[in-house]
């Protein structure tokens, strides 16, 4: 764990604001108690709304965003890793990201393709695969398996799930993509 120093990132400007901050929510705290003690209602809810305030400035003095969680969260919901963009497909539970080139092909990842069909993610086990089939497209930071690459470790996999993955591929994925295409075109 990164200990914190005054000569770290945030400049002494911040930590003030994070230490007036903590401070005023605790005597906001301390004040709720004491108008709850004398029965005064209005100011005690009157200090819950200043601590929601201080807290959000105490948050965003440590993240620089108030809502950067929220915003990673959403990301890698949407399928974004970096500057590369993906879609998400399960297949019998099992995530597995599809990239989509300039071209609009789907890539699959090859990391949870060769774990569905439990295979060694290497060069021996790809060594006859070309550029069309195995690569790191512009849009993955990460080797992937094209339809035709997938097609063929379909084909000659010896897996009890090798069939069930060609369907699925088929019927979930190409068909998702290939309507989302038409709707754009018309």
């Amino acid at each position: 764990m990164k200990v914190f120093k005054l000569d770290d990132e945030a400049g002494a400007g911040t930590w003030l604001l994070r230490i007036a901050s903590v401070a005023g929510m605790i005597a906001a705290v301390v004040g709720i108690g004491v108008f709850m003690h004398r029965g005064q209602t209005f100011p005690a809810t009157m200090l819950l709304f200043v601590i929601v305030v201080l807290a959000v400035l105490f948050s965003w003095s440590w993240t620089g965003s108030i809502f950067s969680a929220l915003a990673r969260a959403k990301g890698y919901v949407e399928g974004v890793e970096g500057d590369h963009r993906h879609e998400w497909y399960a297949f019998k539970g099992q995530r597995v990201r599809v990239f989509l080139d300039a071209k609009q092909q789907p890539w699959f990842a090859l990391n949870e393709i060769a774990f569905i069909l439990s295979l060694q993610a290497d060069e021996k086990t790809f060594r006859h695969y070309g550029s069309k089939e195995l690569a790191i497209p512009d849009s993955a930071s990460e080797k992937c398996l094209s339809e035709s690459g997938l097609r063929r470790l379909v084909k000659y996999s010896p897996h009890p799930d090798a069939g069930a993955l060609g369907l699925w591929m088929e019927r979930e994925v190409l068909r998702v993509l290939r309507n989302r295409r038409e709707r754009a075109i018309a």
